[in-house]
């Protein structure tokens, strides 16, 4: 068997920790040299990148660490920032052939409908990106909208949609992909969307696949999905909180801070008995769910170009509710200032104060703790 590199790069908020965990799992079930994994360290692939983009110095030695240790017939390297950075990748694969004996390397990644991606970044990280949030608020001053009556996901998804900074998965793909045609047929690139409940599958044995790794195991044993979220209160709190600081004013935990500290609060809340009104009475699904679809609509027709591209099925990526005309920005700054309206500011502020308490006490308990 050729010896061949798989490397998957993410993205980011598309199942990669699950895939990981997955890959580790499989890794310590192999007795023999068939297979390797190894997570790849970001702050030296960050360096590596830095490095490669101003010619400032040789910026491969720990790649070549890594790739001069792994010894298997197949190996996977992985991280999701690499989805970000083509040049790198590109880079790490002619090494691999050209110095590290490695006969072919396939480059493997998976996406998600920018909606959804969007929305799983900010639970993760936007709810507490100062920036974020305080870019988020400019816009709907821009357009004169009162940005207290809405969630902070609320004016991030809006925001995503007045200015248009969606995630272009076809010039993504289409940058790997010039990048593959210099080293072909030795280089190749595969990708697919992420596992859904509507569109479910294994995602160990769709990697392999595309990876071109003849695996004859049972993969269900090695599915791990790791799906992870914050307490919605944590998630309202800190949002609140941040979003009326001022710009030099500073607070932990940021967008890559404390993260298992903040994981031990969400468990101290989902044991306490913490009332909270719901969500959906202050902030109506109906709002979010319209610029979902805005979302998914505007996008459809780069992502048709992506799955084209990459043999990708499409009706993943075809809107829900069909392919209606698209608003226009004034349409939906409309919708905006309609649903302002017809909310209640007071509601709206009681709701943000019960999460701030709720936050501060399960943080207040866990500090004691500690």
């Amino acid at each position: 068997m050729a010896r061949r590199l798989a490397i998957h790069i993410g993205a980011q908020k598309c199942a990669s920790s699950s895939l990981q965990a997955s890959l580790r799992l499989f890794q310590n079930s192999c007795n023999n040299n068939s297979f390797s994994f190894v997570f790849l360290n970001p702050a030296q692939l960050r360096a590596a990148s830095n490095a490669l983009t101003h010619k400032t110095k040789e910026p491969f030695q720990y790649i070549d660490r890594i790739l001069s240790e792994l010894k298997s017939d197949f190996s996977v390297i992985s991280h999701e920032m690499l989805g970000n950075r083509p040049e790198l990748v590109q880079a790490i694969a002619r090494r691999a052939l050209k110095r590290h004996g490695f006969e072919h390397i396939v480059v493997v990644g998976y996406t998600r409908l920018q909606s959804s991606y969007h929305i799983s970044a900010f639970k993760q990280w936007f709810f507490r990106d100062r920036k974020k949030l305080r870019d988020d608020i400019a816009v709907f001053k821009d357009h004169a909208l009162p940005w207290r009556k809405f969630s902070a996901l609320e004016r991030s998804l809006l925001a995503m949609a007045l200015t248009g900074k969606d995630r272009n998965w076809h010039a993504n793909y289409k940058k790997f992909s010039g990048g593959c045609t210099a080293l072909s047929p030795q280089m190749t690139i595969a990708s697919n969307h992420i596992p859904t409940k509507q569109r479910p599958y294994l995602l160990l044995e769709d990697f392999f696949q595309l990876s071109g790794f003849d695996c004859e195991d049972d993969l269900s044993a090695f599915d791990v999905r790791k799906n992870v979220s914050f307490h919605p209160a944590v998630v309202h709190a800190l949002s609140s909180h941040f979003s009326s600081l001022g710009s030099r004013l500073s607070c932990f935990p940021g967008p890559h801070e404390g993260n298992r500290w903040l994981f031990r609060v969400c468990n101290r809340l989902d044991h306490a008995s913490v009332n909270l009104p719901s969500e959906d009475g202050v902030f109506l699904n109906e709002f979010c769910g319209s610029i979902v679809h805005y979302l998914d609509r505007r996008n459809y027709p780069a992502n048709l170009e992506y799955c084209h591209l990459m043999s990708v099925d499409k009706s993943y990526f075809e809107p829900e509710n069909g392919l209606d005309p698209l608003p226009t920005v004034s349409d939906l700054v409309q919708v905006a200032q309609d649903t302002a309206e017809h909310r209640n500011q007071k509601d709206i502020d009681d709701f943000l104060l019960m999460s701030e308490n709720a936050f501060m006490n399960a943080s207040r308990a866990e500090i004691i703790s500690t």
